[in-house]
């Protein structure tokens, strides 16, 4: 688990998933939060993810994370890894807030402690991100994070079109870049 000041990251094991599965309710009454019904955007993914994961345990801690809010005892976004890092250490992260709880700086608080638990681990060189192609508020969480434009790339199937990476490395993360907001525990 990953912990900011007021959030909760906690990996999503395939008893989360399978809860998930059957409603939200279900898997609130398991970890005994309120999981609201327009808690993601992209409910689609959590089949996608759970498939992933079951054909690949080895993922878990650097895969999905459910974002908890702490005071609100609230499920209000994901955040993870698109798996584990590359040869080269470079390990890629996503997250999402619900649209209740943007523009407070959770994004912020869930890529920090990302970054911070990818460099926790001697064999992670980079962490990198992709966001679309303009300037938006994805962007200037990755900035506030430390992270730098690393050029244009093709998108992939399940993102068409040119996207923009974002980088940072352990060099600049040891610098001084990192976000004092993240704890980890």
């Amino acid at each position: 688990m990953m912990q900011t000041q007021r959030l909760q990251l906690l990996p999503c094991t395939l008893k989360h998933f399978e809860a998930l599965l059957h409603g939200n309710e279900a898997l609130a009454q398991l970890l005994g939060i309120d999981v609201p019904e327009q808690w993601t955007e992209y409910p689609e993914m959590v089949l996608v993810a759970y498939d992933k994961l079951r054909n690949d345990p080895a993922l878990l801690g650097w895969f999905f994370y459910l974002a908890i809010h702490k005071a609100d005892n609230r499920l209000i976004g994901t955040g993870g890894f698109k798996g584990r890092p590359d040869a080269d250490g470079a390990v890629e992260i996503g997250y999402e807030v619900s649209a209740d709880y943007r523009d407070q700086g959770y994004a912020t608080e869930i890529a920090t402690v990302l970054i911070r638990f990818a460099f926790s681990h001697s064999y992670v060189n980079k962490v990198i991100a992709h966001t679309l192609e303009e300037y938006n508020a994805a962007v200037k969480v990755l900035q506030k994070c430390g992270m730098h434009f690393a050029g244009a790339v093709n998108g992939d199937d399940t993102e068409p079109g040119e996207l923009w990476r974002w980088e940072i490395t352990r060099e600049n993360y040891e610098a001084g870049t990192a976000h004092p907001s993240a704890e980890r525990s």
